[in-house]
């Protein structure tokens, strides 16, 4: 048994980190790949296969999470939770091998695991996990760019695009930019309360 491990949004100036602990009950129908070489639209249409034939759990850390532990162990932290949050649900599952994408985990789990660089390139379930997380958080800055329009979050995603880093010397920050983030460390910044 294998359990993929793998996130979204690792690099983004605004925006959750989402991590994602995924175990197929069948292999997938379609040739599988990272997230990233995927059209958004291609990896939604995975979702509903994904909803029947696979057990996942997601979590997030916020942007005043990530500010507070850094990323890397703000993204520690989503894979310790997805991982809890699996086990809840599919307790056999604490016998897999997790297989996390990256060359760095830390745990106090009791669980088996390896990290293999590029495995979501590699391992069919943790490209499965890329892609979930990926359109999690795809919805997530949906939403922000809901509630505040002028940051066409929805296009960016909270990447440090040019268009993005344009912004930020025109406005103030938002609540979801990570402030720990240099292009993004000003004095003032919106109140969430006024958007809501």
């Amino acid at each position: 048994m294998i359990v993929g491990i793998d996130e979204a949004g690792r690099g983004p100036l605004a925006g959750i980190v989402v991590g994602c602990a995924l175990h197929l009950k069948k292999r997938p129908p379609f040739v599988v790949r990272d997230s990233k070489e995927l059209s958004p639209q291609a990896r939604e249409s995975f979702i509903p296969w994904l909803w029947k034939n696979a057990c996942f759990c997601v979590n997030v850390a916020t942007p005043r999470q990530i500010d507070k532990l850094n990323i890397l162990e703000a993204t520690f932290l989503t894979f310790n939770r997805a991982i809890k949050g699996l086990l809840t649900k599919q307790p056999s599952l604490s016998k897999a091998t997790f297989i996390v994408d990256g060359n760095l985990f830390r745990t106090n789990l009791n669980i088996k695991y390896i990290c293999i660089s590029k495995a979501d390139k590699k391992v069919k379930e943790v490209s499965c996990a890329s892609i979930v997380a990926k359109v999690v958080r795809d919805y997530f800055m949906k939403l922000a760019d809901f509630l505040y329009p002028e940051w066409n979050f929805s296009r960016h995603k909270g990447y440090p695009t040019a268009e993005h880093v344009s912004l930020l010397e025109k406005y103030p920050p938002t609540p979801f930019h990570r402030r720990s983030f240099s292009p993004c460390k000003k004095e003032e910044s919106y109140e969430l309360q006024e958007k809501v």
